[in-house]
C-alpha cells in the first residue's frame, strides 16, 4: 500500500447496506417486480448501480491524492507495465486520463458495474481492493494498443468510453497490466519437496526421482521445469506446517472449502462435491483449509536380516542368534570388552516393539562409535532416561529383550538423576544408523521407516512422545531441536490418522526448535494420548475450538490458514515438476499440482505437440479449438497391424484434462473445442461422448464439440440414402493430403468407388436425427457448413474447422514435426483477435467512418502485439495474416429503440445495409494501413481481393435500403451509404496496394462485455426482457434490455417467441458481408421436437448460414435464465 493510500471507514460487505439504506442487491431485485401500476421498475436498477458504488466500490477503492502518486505507485509495485507508459510523456498520460474522466461515464445498469468490478478492473494483489475505475482501464487499453501514437490513443479513449467500440475480454482485461499474459505456476529455488529420502530442494530433483503425491504414493518425476519469473510470490502459512509455502500466484493448491467455487482441475485429488478443489494460490481465502498428504505406499511387513550389519570377522547363526566364530576365551580376555560381540537375533521383524525402541532412540538415544580399520564404526546404542521413569525403563528393556534377545545394561548417574541404558552391539547400532542416523539435530526417518507397517509406526510415535513429549491441558506436545524431523513425525501422525499441527521457535538456548502438537480430539487423537500416557495429570482435552485450525474430512487431514499474503519476493527463476500418473506432489505435506485454432495430424508428434500448444494458448487466456478430422479411426491399422488405432476419443480425454488444468490468467478456466468431419468413421463415437448416460470412460464433460458438414450430407439425407464414412488414413495415403483438405462433396462418389479406401455406411437421415437428439440433450455439437464456408472464403486454401464460438473461419495449414517434437516445418494456425462495435452507439457516432477505422486499427494493434513464441504455428499464422475479427452487438437494442421489430422486413433491411457499410469502411481502413506500411498480408496476390473477384457483387449491382424507414435512419445519422463508384475506387486501391489484414470481420457471442457496454448480446434477439443471471456469491442478478421502457415493450419479443426463421433471416442478411462467421444460437420452446431442430438446420444451410453455435431450449421453470455458454470467446 502506498503511504498515502487509504480507504474510508464506511466499508460494507457486498450487498449489505448501512442502517437506513436499501441494499443494492435488493434494489436490483426490484427490477423483476412490477410496481403498483403494473410497470417495470427500471429506476430501481439505476439506483442499484448508484448504491453499488456508494456502499461497496467507493469504500473499497485505494485512494490516491493525485495522478502522479497513483501512476508512480502502480509502476513501482508492478501493477502497471512501465514499458507501455514509457512510450508517452507523463503529461500526455495525465491529459488522456483527464479526457476520459471528463466524459463523466456512469454504468447504466447494476450488472454492468458489477461485472466490471468483479472481472476486469485492476485489484490489489490480495484481491480485496480496487486500483482502477472504468476510465483508468479504458486509458490503459488505449495506451497499450496505440503503441506510442498519441492521436490514436485519444481516438481510442473516445470510441471506447463513449461505448462505440469494445475490445474483447483478453485485451480489455490485460492491457497495460504487469501481471498479465503468461503467468507461471511454480515455486522458488530451495522449496522442499517431500521425497522418500526426506525433503529435497525442488531445483535439485532429477528425472526418475520419486516424490510424495496426493494419494500417499511416491510417484516418478518426469521432468523438472525451470521458468523465468517476474511475479511477486504468494505466501501461504497454515497450521499444518511450521513454515509457509511460497509460490507464484497462479499455482494450483488443493484445498477444502465450504465456499461455492469451481475447481481449476478435475481429478488428481479434487472432489468438488465434498469440497475438495484445486485453486490458484492467489484465489485461496482465509476460510479455506489446506489439504495435506502422508506416505501410504503399502508394503508387506519387513523382516531385517541383521547379518548385513556385522563388522569385520566371521559370524555364524546359532539357534537364531548371530555369533562370532572366533570364541577363543584367552583371546577374548585379552581384548576385554572392547572387542566383545553381543549376540542378537539374526532376523528382526517390523513390529510395535521395534518401533517403540526406535522412538525412544529418536528422543533419548545415540550411537557410540570406535575406531576401526575403515575409520569410525558403530560400537553400541545408548538411551538416557530419567531416574524416576522406572515404568519406561522396564518397558524399554523388555521390548529390547523381545526384539533382539539381548540385554540393556543400566548405569545410574546420580549427578543428573538419569539412567543410561546401553547395549554394546555394533549390529543393533548399525541397524539404527541405517534407519534414522544419529545426532540430536541430524536424525532423519529413512524411506523404509516412512513407509513401514502402521503398527511399527505407532510404536515409534509412542516411544518418541514418551521420551520427549509432554501433556498439556489441550493435548500433547513434542519439542525437538530438529525441525526437519518434526516434519517427518507429522507425516507419520497423519498416516496413522492422528491430527496434529506444527510450528517452530527459538528456545532459551538459542536453538531453532520444532514443535508438533496433537490436540485432544475425541477418537484416534485421545486414544494416542492415553496410549503414550505421559503427564496425563495435565490433560483436560479440547473444547471444540480446534475445527478452525485442523480437521479430518473424508479421511483427509486439512489445516486452517494462519496467514495469506503477497510478498515482495520476485525470484528470477522458479521451478515446477511434471509427475507421472498422479500429476501432484507435496511440499511440506501440502498437496500441489504439477505443470503441464490448431490442426492435429495423424501422427504421435502432432498429437503431442498440439496438446502442449493447447496448454500454452489456454494459459494465455485463449480458448482453443482443434481439428480431429485427420486422426485415423478406431480400429484402423498402425504400421500395417490391424485394429491398433484408438481413434479420436483418447485424444479428446487428454485435451479435456489439459484444459481443466490451464487457467486463463487466473480469471477463468481453460476452454477448448474439437471439430470432427461428419464423414469420419468415429462420428457416432464422437457424438456419444456428450450423451447424459455416456460411460465415464468416454464421457466428455467440459470440451465443446463441433461437426463439419459438407453439402453432400444434406443431399444424401434429402434422397434418404446411406452416407459413407471414409478412413482418414486411407484417404491421405491415396490422395497424398490429409482428409480434412479433401472436398468430400467433390470426391464423395469417387471415394465410394475406390476399393482401397476403407469405409462404413450409416443412414444420412439417422445422422441428422442423432445430431438433433444430442443438441436437445446438451446444446452440442456446433455445426460448420463446410462448402458454404469455403465458397465465401476470399483467401487461397481450405477452411477446415471453426473455433469455440463458431465465428472464426480462417485457412490453416499443417505443421511437420521431428521425433523430438521440434518443428520440421512450421504450418499456419489461427489466432482470434476480436473486438466489437455497439451498433446503436456506432449509428450515433459523429463520424461513422472514423469509428470503423479506429476499431480496425485497434484490432490490428492487438494482432501486431500478439507474440506466442511457445506455439510457433500460431505465431506464424498471426504474423503472415494479421487477421482480426471485428464483431457487432446490440442489434436488437438498436432496432427496438428505433421501434423496429427484430426479423421484420425493416429489421432485415437495416442489418443488410449496416453490415454492407461496415464492410466498405473496414476494407478501406485495412487498405490504408497497407499503404502506410508498404506491405499486405502474405498470400494477398493469390486472393479474391487481388483478382478483384471479391468486389464484383458490389460493383455490378446496387446496394441500397429497400424500406423508407431504414433509408431515413442512415440519413438522420449522417451516414453516407457507399455506392458502386465508391466500391470501384476501393477495388482499384486494393488491387494496387493490398490490404493489411487477411480477415476483417467475425461476429462472436458477446457475453460479459455486452453487460458492461449495456448492449444486447451479439446480433441475436434478447432471451428475456429482464434477464436473470446467477453471479457467484451474490446469487440472482437482473439485467434490463437496453433502451427498454414501459412504452416500447412490444419491440422486445424474446428469441423463443421470434422463432428460428427470423433469426436465421437476420443472420443471413449480415453473413453475405462478413468474410468469416457469425456465432448463431438457435432458440426453441420446450414443445419443440428433433424434427424442428432438423428443419432449422436445413433452413440455415439453404439461407447460406456458415455456422451454427448452440441450441437453446426454453425450460419454463427457468424462463429468462441465461445458460452461460462459451466463456473463452465471449467478449
Amino acid at each position: 500500500m502506498p503511504p498515502t493510500a487509504a480507504t474510508a471507514e464506511r466499508v460494507t460487505p457486498a450487498g449489505h447496506a448501512l442502517p437506513g439504506e436499501t441494499d443494492y442487491h435488493a434494489l436490483n431485485a426490484m427490477l423483476n417486480l412490477y410496481d403498483a401500476d403494473g410497470k417495470i421498475q427500471f429506476d430501481k436498477d439505476v439506483l442499484a448501480a448508484r448504491e453499488f458504488f456508494l456502499q461497496h466500490v467507493n469504500q473499497n477503492t485505494v485512494f490516491f491524492h493525485n495522478q502522479d502518486e497513483k501512476l508512480d505507485y502502480l509502476i513501482r509495485e508492478n501493477y502497471y507495465e512501465r514499458e507501455v507508459l514509457d512510450q508517452y510523456s507523463r503529461n500526455f498520460v495525465k491529459s488522456l486520463l483527464d479526457r476520459a474522466y471528463a466524459k463523466k461515464f456512469r454504468f447504466p445498469t447494476f450488472l454492468g458495474a458489477f461485472k466490471y468490478y468483479t472481472s476486469y478492473t485492476l485489484k490489489t494483489f490480495d484481491g480485496k481492493r480496487y486500483l482502477e475505475r472504468f476510465e483508468d482501464r479504458v486509458v490503459m487499453v488505449a495506451l497499450t494498443l496505440a503503441a506510442g501514437d498519441t492521436g490514436l490513443a485519444e481516438k481510442l479513449v473516445d470510441e471506447i468510453i463513449d461505448g462505440r467500440f469494445q475490445p474483447a475480454t483478453p485485451t480489455f482485461l490485460n492491457s497495460g497490466k504487469k501481471q498479465r499474459g503468461e503467468p507461471v505456476s511454480c515455486f522458488p529455488a530451495g522449496t522442499p519437496v517431500d521425497t522418500p529420502e526426506g525433503p529435497k530442494a525442488i531445483e535439485s530433483l532429477r528425472v526418475g526421482d520419486r516424490v510424495l503425491s496426493h494419494d500417499g504414493s511416491f510417484s516418478v518425476v518426469e521432468s523438472v521445469v525451470e521458468n523465468p519469473n517476474d511475479q511477486a510470490l504468494v505466501s501461504i502459512s497454515h497450521f499444518g506446517h511450521k513454515e509457509p509455502i511460497l509460490c507464484t500466484p497462479e499455482h494450483p493448491i488443493l484445498v477444502w472449502t465450504t465456499r461455492e467455487v469451481k475447481t481449476l482441475i478435475e481429478g488428481d485429488g479434487a472432489d468438488p462435491f465434498n469440497g475438495f478443489v484445486w485453486l490458484a494460490a492467489k484465489d485461496i481465502r482465509p476460510s479455506d483449509f489446506i489439504v495435506t498428504a502422508a506416505p501410504r505406499d503399502g508394503r508387506e511387513r519387513r523382516v531385517y536380516d541383521l547379518m548385513k550389519y556385522v563388522g569385520p570377522g566371521e559370524y555364524e547363526e546359532v539357534d537364531g542368534l548371530i555369533r562370532k566364530v572366533n570364541s577363543d576365551l584367552k583371546h577374548r580376555s585379552k581384548q576385554r570388552h572392547r572387542m566383545k560381540f553381543v549376540s542378537v537375533n539374526r532376523y528382526v521383524e517390523e513390529s510395535y516393539d521395534l518401533g517403540l525402541i526406535l522412538g525412544w532412540y529418536l528422543s533419548e538415544g545415540h550411537v557410540s562409535k570406535r575406531s576401526g580399520s575403515d575409520g569410525l564404526i558403530a560400537n553400541g546404542i545408548h538411551f538416557t532416561l530419567g531416574a524416576h521413569e522406572l515404568e519406561y525403563q522396564h518397558e524399554l528393556a523388555a521390548a529390547f529383550k523381545r526384539v533382539f534377545a539381548a540385554e540393556l545394561s543400566v548405569n545410574h548417574s546420580f549427578s543428573d538423576q538419569s539412567v543410561r541404558m546401553i547395549c554394546n552391539s555394533m549390529v543393533v547400532a548399525s541397524l539404527f544408523l541405517s534407519m534414522v542416523g544419529t545426532g540430536y539435530h541430524t536424525k532423519r526417518l529413512s524411506h523404509d521407516v516412512l513407509t513401514a507397517d502402521e503398527e511399527f509406526q505407532r510404536g515409534l510415535l509412542a516411544g518418541l512422545f514418551r521420551g520427549d513429549g509432554c501433556c498439556t491441558t489441550g493435548g500433547m506436545v513434542l519439542d525437538l531441536v530438529n525441525p526437519e524431523l518434526i516434519d517427518q513425525v507429522q507425516l507419520l501422525l497423519r498416516r496413522v490418522g492422528i491430527v496434529s499441527r506444527v510450528r517452530q521457535y527459538v528456545n532459551q538456548a538459542g536453538n531453532l526448535t520444532g514443535q508438533v502438537f496433537v490436540p485432544g480430539l475425541p477418537g484416534d487423537n485421545e486414544e494416542f494420548i492415553f496410549d503414550v500416557g505421559k503427564n496425563l495429570h495435565n490433560y483436560v482435552g479440547q473444547k471444540g475450538t480446534s475445527r478452525k485450525t485442523y480437521q479430518v474430512v473424508h479421511g483427509r487431514h486439512v489445516y486452517g490458514i494462519r496467514e495469506l499474503k503477497r510478498t515482495q519476493e520476485v525470484p528470477e527463476k522458479v521451478y515446477n515438476l511434471h509427475v507421472e500418473g498422479t500429476h501432484t506432489y507435496t511440499i511440506r505435506g501440502t498437496v500441489v499440482h504439477n505443470c503441464f485454432l490448431l490442426r492435429i495430424e495423424d501422427n504421435m508428434e502432432s498429437i503431442g505437440r498440439s496438446i502442449n500448444s493447447a496448454l500454452q494458448l489456454s494459459k494465455r487466456g485463449g480458448g482453443v479449438a482443434l481439428l480431429l478430422s485427420n486422426i485415423r479411426e478406431h480400429g484402423a491399422p498402425i504400421k500395417n497391424i490391424e485394429n491398433q488405432s484408438s481413434g479420436v476419443i483418447p485424444i479428446m480425454k487428454l485435451l479435456e484434462d489439459s484444459f481443466s488444468y490451464a487457467n486463463q490468467l487466473g480469471a477463468r478456466q481453460g476452454a477448448g473445442a474439437v471439430y470432427l468431419h461428419a464423414h469420419h468413421p468415429d462420428i457416432y463415437r464422437f457424438l456419444d461422448t456428450k450423451r447424459e448416460n455416456a460411460d465415464e470412460k468416454i464421457r466428455i464433460k467440459t470440451l465443446s464439440l463441433g461437426v463439419v458438414i459438407p453439402d453432400i450430407t444434406f443431399e444424401l439425407a434429402k434422397k434418404n440414402e446411406d452416407m459413407y464414412l471414409f478412413s482418414p488414413y486411407d484417404v491421405e495415403r491415396i490422395y497424398g493430403v490429409p482428409f480434412a483438405d479433401i472436398s468430400v462433396t467433390e470426391k464423395y462418389y469417387e471415394m465410394v468407388d475406390d476399393a482401397r479406401i476403407r469405409k462404413t455406411k450409416i443412414k444420412a437421415r439417422e445422422f441428422f436425427q442423432t445430431l438433433a437428439e444430442l443438441q436437445f440433450e446438451s446444446g452440442y455439437p456446433y455445426i460448420m457448413f463446410e462448402d458454404t464456408v469455403n465458397r465465401a472464403n476470399p483467401i487461397e486454401g481450405k477452411i477446415t474447422h471453426s473455433n469455440l464460438c463458431s465465428e472464426i473461419l480462417q485457412v490453416s495449414t499443417p505443421s511437420l514435426f521431428n521425433d523430438d517434437l521440434s518443428y520440421a516445418k512450421v504450418g499456419k494456425d489461427i489466432s482470434c483477435n476480436l473486438g466489437s462495435l455497439n451498433i446503436a452507439k456506432t449509428m450515433d457516432s459523429p463520424d461513422f467512418a472514423q469509428t470503423i477505422e479506429v476499431a480496425i486499427r485497434a484490432l490490428t494493434a492487438v494482432s501486431d502485439q500478439t507474440h506466442i513464441t511457445s506455439v510457433p504455428s500460431i505465431e506464424q499464422g498471426n504474423n503472415d495474416s494479421h487477421a482480426i475479427g471485428l464483431g457487432q452487438m446490440n442489434l436488437h437494442g438498436y432496432l427496438a429503440r428505433e421501434r423496429i421489430f427484430y426479423g421484420s422486413e425493416e429489421g432485415i433491411d437495416f442489418t443488410n445495409i449496416y453490415f454492407y457499410t461496415v464492410l466498405y469502411h473496414a476494407l478501406r481502413a485495412s487498405n490504408r494501413i497497407a499503404i502506410e506500411r508498404g506491405t499486405h498480408f502474405k498470400g494477398f496476390e493469390r486472393s479474391k481481393y487481388a483478382s478483384g473477384e471479391f468486389f464484383d457483387k458490389y460493383t455490378d449491382q446496387v446496394w441500397e435500403p429497400k424500406t423508407p424507414k431504414v433509408r431515413q435512419l442512415f440519413a438522420d445519422a449522417g451516414i453516407r451509404i457507399p455506392d458502386q463508384n465508391d466500391w470501384r475506387r476501393l477495388k482499384e486501391s486494393v488491387q494496387a496496394h493490398g490490404i493489411y489484414n487477411q480477415n476483417l470481420q467475425a461476429v462472436p457471442p458477446t457475453g460479459s462485455i455486452s453487460y458492461i457496454n449495456h448492449s444486447t448480446s451479439s446480433i441475436h434477439p434478447i432471451v428475456s426482457k429482464i434477464e436473470i443471471r446467477k453471479e457467484g456469491k451474490i446469487g440472482r442478478v437482473y439485467y434490463p434490455a437496453p433502451y427498454m421502457t414501459n412504452d416500447n415493450l412490444e419491440y422486445y419479443q424474446d428469441a423463443y417467441e421470434i422463432g428460428y426463421e427470423k433469426i436465421i433471416d437476420t443472420y443471413a442478411a449480415a453473413t453475405q458481408h462478413v468474410d468469416q462467421g457469425l456465432s448463431l444460437t438457435l432458440f426453441f420452446k420446450d414443445t419443440a421436437t428433433t424434427r424442428d431442430v432438423n428443419k432449422a438446420q436445413i433452413y440455415a444451410w439453404r439461407k447460406g448460414i456458415k455456422t451454427l453455435y448452440y441450441i437453446r431450449l426454453r425450460q419454463m421453470a427457468l424462463e429468462g435464465t441465461e445458460v452461460e455458454g462459451c466463456v473463452s470467446c465471449m467478449l
